[in-house]
């Protein structure tokens, strides 16, 4: 009874929208040990896989 008035859908933001598609969905991902890692980069920050340059843009949503 009392979570109904918290559960409240709707329309996000524009804004909002395009600040976590960037947040979320703009990254890239290390084959090695699927670290995300920001869109620019060239090298994984990981040490477990060697600073591996073997990277993938990620999935888009469908």
């Amino acid at each position: 009874m009392f979570l109904i008035p918290s559960l409240r859908g709707g329309i996000i933001e524009p804004t909002l929208a395009a600040l976590a598609r960037k947040k979320n969905c703009e990254k890239v991902i290390c084959r090695k040990c699927y670290a995300r890692l920001h869109p620019k980069a060239k090298n994984c920050r990981k040490k477990k896989c060697g600073h591996s340059s073997q990277l993938r843009m990620k999935k888009k949503l469908k």
